[in-house]
């Protein structure tokens, strides 16, 4: 009788003592790693929750990261063309002077050549600023095709072949062709003005049943420089590429002479016809311009609301996965109290134990 109740004490306190080692274990591996569970098995249902929530991180994380380089691609393509318009608006208060002076011998009419020479320059710093718009090795207003620098200019030939002049292209078409000139390369420059690239920035990227992307869920990065520029000709044959027009309103009045004097009264015409022209287009690059900012507004709110929901996911995860360390260190605390008072317990009941199976 003596016997079976020492063994059974013995078998008591080493089962004690045990679990008493096990919590200490527990409690020192939540202090070191700092997480509530180190595989799926220890809480499968928390497991799974975090790898969702860990899934859905990853995936904002790259999306914030594609919106903060579309944002600053917006934001270096409007500053460039906040420049752009400033300076067409410069000029445009010059010219409309100019157009008003009638006479060849008015005073300030010899400023005429002058404005010629400042109104080409122009026109090449407006590409110059254009092709050096780019993020990364990108160029920004090359449309889809960002490798390639998007305008440049050309020879432009006569029906013989002879050179007269130089013409505005871009991605190598020619942007002041009409449909009667050369319907493959308008339309192929049509094409070019429609081009898409899209990019995954939060929007919900989803594919129809047949496997195409709905445009709605992804933004389209791609900025096509001759969207805000123009192209094409009008009813009279006259270009509506803003730049173009320039370039021909600085040929007419170089040609003026030191005096002022236009060159043919031709010239004096197209000058008058193109400045119209000249102010219509500037306006509308003026809304290119506006309609630029509103999406770049809305490309760096989206960016915030992506860190601001990375955040929170991230707050989440650590909240399910990591202990919290005052806890966990107090349960390390106690579960080694407890593994203490179990060894200097075992002094006294081994002892006692002892006697009694001697007795």
């Amino acid at each position: 009788m003596i016997r079976v109740t020492t063994n059974s004490v013995l078998k008591n306190y080493r089962y004690n003592l045990n679990r008493s080692i096990n919590n200490l274990e527990d409690a020192r591996q939540l202090v070191l790693t700092g997480r509530n569970f180190n595989s799926f098995a220890e809480d499968p249902s928390a497991a799974a929750q975090s790898f969702k929530l860990r899934r859905s991180y990853l995936r904002t994380k790259s999306q914030y990261e594609v919106s903060q380089a579309v944002n600053s691609k917006y934001q270096a393509a409007w500053s460039t063309l906040e420049t752009v318009v400033n300076d067409v608006d410069n000029r445009k208060g010059e010219c409309a002077k100019t157009a008003e002076l009638v006479a060849g011998n008015d005073p300030t009419a010899s400023g005429r050549n002058a404005l010629g020479k400042n109104m080409e320059q122009l026109a090449e710093g407006i590409i110059q600023a254009m092709n050096g718009c780019k993020y990364g090795d990108s160029f920004s207003f090359a449309g889809a095709d960002g490798l390639n620098v998007p305008f440049t200019w050309e020879n432009k030939l006569d029906a013989d072949g002879n050179v007269v002049g130089k013409q505005l292209c871009y991605r190598k078409i020619p942007v002041d062709i009409s449909k009667d000139d050369n319907p493959e390369q308008y339309a192929l420059l049509e094409s070019l003005t429609t081009e898409k690239k899209f990019m995954d920035i939060g929007l919900g990227l989803q594919e129809d049943e047949n496997g195409k992307l709905i445009e709605s869920s992804a933004f389209d990065a791609s900025l096509p420089g001759i969207n805000f520029l123009g192209y094409g000709t009008d009813e009279d044959g006259d270009p509506k590429n803003v730049v173009s027009i320039i370039n021909q309103m600085g040929e007419i009045l170089s040609r003026c002479s030191e005096n002022g004097t236009w060159a043919t009264e031709d010239d004096e015409k197209d000058f008058r016809r193109l400045m119209k022209k000249f102010e219509t287009s500037a306006d509308g690059l003026k809304v290119a311009h506006t309609e630029l900012a509103t999406e770049a507004k809305f490309l760096s709110d989206n960016e915030a609301q992506l860190k601001e929901t990375g955040y929170t996911l991230n707050e989440h995860i650590m909240n399910l996965d990591q202990v919290d360390t005052a806890e966990a260190i107090t349960s390390f605390i106690w579960a080694q109290y407890s593994y203490n008072a179990s060894l200097q317990m075992g002094t006294s009941v081994l002892g006692q134990s002892l006697m009694d199976y001697l007795n």
